[in-house]
């Protein structure tokens, strides 16, 4: 179970709001990229799906960033967290992809309520996801503040 004496229910809960938080600026940017792109059909027949999977891939950078400095606080190591980041933002991709074309692009229902459906869907289960594969508590903490600390300390070194 991930909610322990170490790690409180309080603990879980203010990390999924800034998990919330910090998602908004990334569905912001993806949003974005995804209306551009959509506009722009990438691919003639999945115009939603070519955009979704595009702006999904540029953000998922964006989110691994954000994820780890200020959601979970993470000290896990950048490539080993960035990698497994990717396998689970690829499975979801994949997935949400599809998803897009058989809603979107196929069935027809309207493409920025199918983006935010999936949003909501995937949000969730990709913080449980990230919280127990790619930013475990097994590999410890450090706030922001910490870790900017520690980032100017070494340039001055």
């Amino acid at each position: 179970m991930i909610v322990n004496e170490d790690y409180p229910i309080t603990k879980l809960g203010k990390e999924y709001l800034t998990y919330c938080a910090v998602g908004i600026i990334n569905v912001a940017v993806m949003f974005l990229l995804y209306y551009w792109f959509e506009r722009m059909v990438l691919v003639e027949k999945f115009p939603a799906a070519s955009a979704w999977a595009l702006s999904y891939l540029i953000s998922s950078w964006q989110a691994h960033f954000l994820h780890r400095w200020l959601t979970f606080e993470s000290l896990s190591p950048y490539s080993s967290s960035l990698i497994k980041m990717l396998i689970i933002y690829g499975v979801f991709w994949i997935i949400s992809t599809a998803s897009i074309a058989y809603f979107s692009d196929t069935l027809g229902f309207n493409h920025i309520i199918v983006f935010f459906a999936n949003q909501l869907f995937f949000g969730f289960l990709s913080f449980v996801c990230l919280r127990l594969i790619a930013f475990p508590l097994s590999d410890g903490t450090i706030s922001p503040k910490e870790r900017l600390e520690n980032a100017r300390n070494r340039r001055r070194a």
